[in-house]
């Protein structure tokens, strides 16, 4: 019997009793979405941004200290090979908060020109805070949204308590977890923090060129201590806390291709420059990880840790440094693989699964709701990972995930990644992880590659094809979609001036 032919009634007692849409749920497997008080187990999600998945102490980085990070992977089962849906911020939160592409809503980038119903119509029954508030939770969100067709979270179910996404999540925590081991109902709750860092890489060590007076001084202040810091460090200790440069460094076939440079990512630094940018991403992630910890011994100290799942990932990563390259939307594995962490009652500790192909943007949803004993949309395109994560169900049957970016379209099935870009030719780029982990050879043309790169092409447009779309041949650079989007807004407002104008 499968979770999607369940759903819960409210009174745990009839439930443990009860024969639900066809299906029994006793026994062990009732256990396992309730806690010792007969109520359904809650959930904290924590979501950093732009952390690739390299980024934690118990990666083998031995160039920063993550402890909390460690603690959730000592404590649980780690995907390792963890892809997100769109390595930047709103395409990939969209998914990971409904279990969509952004694509379904005519975008693939940060951009405000998503279809709004079409939004408003997944969101509605189907988002993420939508079907946990009709189960029955309390749904909270405090931080970082950027979210397509919303303000405050409310259209996809929750109930946005803040927007400081520095240390607001961790002071919340600090705050409301006290309080809701307090209450005498049984109604569970549905966390959701969203931290910022280390995403402050984008502004000073990235030479954002806002950076320091056209920013808001919330984005700046932790970028302002740490290279107040770096500056008292003496020379000697400064040079030991450098990590070494990445070893890709090389652009891909030894020349940077216009569907990579476009965007907007290359970079030619001195040593001094790299250095900088590698010291305090590697800092800004520690930063995150003392904010993570505050909200861990909030959990703890609350007495909640035992009847709560806890899930940690990312949006998206930070090529740093690899290719020539920082900050992200490209589809390399730095900017498109993230962590990704599970910790719970049923949930063994200590595990490192190294293979199981996973994309947390769709298959975080179907995977949480089959978690908690929530029915799972039919609509959706991922898969749900509680085989995985409790041993016991068959496990889906996955070959390959698919991944979008602003100009581009990727299949991979583990080793061989195949992209089609859309521009003028749909150039390609197919990299092999296994013999060339760096990704600095592009095989789309060797002919030994021939059978592969097809077999993932012809995969890669029956998927697009079902969803009703089509790598499109055009010139989609980041500069040009800006471009068109200004050119829209200024077109906006030039008919609500002449309408006022006619009004008057």
């Amino acid at each position: 019997m499968t979770m999607e032919r369940r759903t819960f009634i409210k009174s745990a007692g009839v439930l443990a009793g009860s024969t639900i849409l066809g299906g029994n749920l006793l026994g062990k497997e009732l256990s396992e979405v309730l806690n010792a008080q007969g109520k359904r187990q809650n959930v904290l999600f924590i979501m950093t941004d732009q952390q690739s998945y390299t980024m934690m102490s118990c990666m083998g980085n031995k160039w920063l200290k993550t402890p909390n990070m460690d603690s959730l992977a000592k404590k649980g089962y780690r995907f390792d090979k963890t892809y997100c849906a769109n390595p930047v911020c709103m395409p990939s939160r969209f998914s990971l908060l409904t279990g969509h592409y952004a694509s379904e809503v005519g975008v693939k980038e940060n951009t405000s020109a998503a279809d709004v119903s079409k939004v408003l119509e997944i969101v509605k029954d189907g988002s993420l805070g939508m079907l946990f508030k009709n189960a029955g939770y309390e749904t909270l969100y405090y931080g970082k949204t950027h979210l397509y067709g919303t303000t405050d979270v409310s259209e996809y179910g929750f109930d946005l308590r803040g927007k400081d996404f520095y240390d607001g999540p961790a002071i919340f925590a600090e705050k409301i977890l006290p309080e809701l081991s307090k209450r005498n109902d049984e109604k569970p709750f549905f966390l959701f923090l969203s931290f910022m860092n280390p995403h402050d890489i984008c502004y000073k060590a990235g030479m954002d060129k806002r950076y320091p007076n056209d920013l808001p001084e919330a984005n700046v202040l932790e970028t302002k201590r740490l290279l107040e810091l770096q500056q008292s460090l003496s020379p000697e200790v400064y040079r030991s806390q450098i990590p070494p440069r990445a070893k890709n460094i090389a652009p891909i076939n030894g020349e940077q291709p216009e569907m990579v440079s476009m965007s907007s990512g290359w970079r030619d630094w001195n040593d001094d420059q790299w250095n900088l940018y590698n010291w305090m991403y590697h800092r800004l992630t520690e930063t995150v990880d003392r904010q993570i910890g505050r909200a861990l011994t909030a959990l703890k100290d609350s007495g909640l840790e035992d009847d709560t799942i806890i899930v940690f990932t990312s949006d998206h990563g930070e090529m740093n440094g690899a290719h020539g390259l920082i900050l992200k939307n490209v589809m390399f594995e730095e900017s498109q693989r993230v962590p990704l962490i599970f910790v719970g009652k049923g949930i063994p500790a200590n595990v490192v699964d190294p293979t199981t192909l996973v994309c947390n943007g769709i298959d975080f949803l179907p995977t949480i709701c089959d978690l908690t004993g929530i029915e799972v949309p039919n609509d959706l395109h991922g898969v749900s990972l509680k085989p995985y994560l409790t041993g016991k169900g068959k496990k889906p049957s996955r070959k390959h995930i698919v991944t979008e970016d602003f100009n581009s379209f990727q299949i991979t099935d583990g080793r061989y990644k195949l992209t089609i870009y859309e521009l003028p030719g749909n150039p390609e780029i197919l990299t092999d992880i296994k013999t060339n982990p760096g990704e600095t050879v592009n095989y789309a043309d060797d002919p030994s590659y021939a059978k592969i790169k097809s077999e993932l092409k012809k995969e890669l447009m029956a998927n697009l094809q079902k969803r009703g779309l089509t790598p499109i041949s055009e010139d989609r650079t980041i500069q040009n979609i800006r471009k068109a989007e200004k050119a829209k807004t200024a077109e906006k407002k030039g008919k609500k001036k002449n309408k006022s104008e006619d009004e008057e």
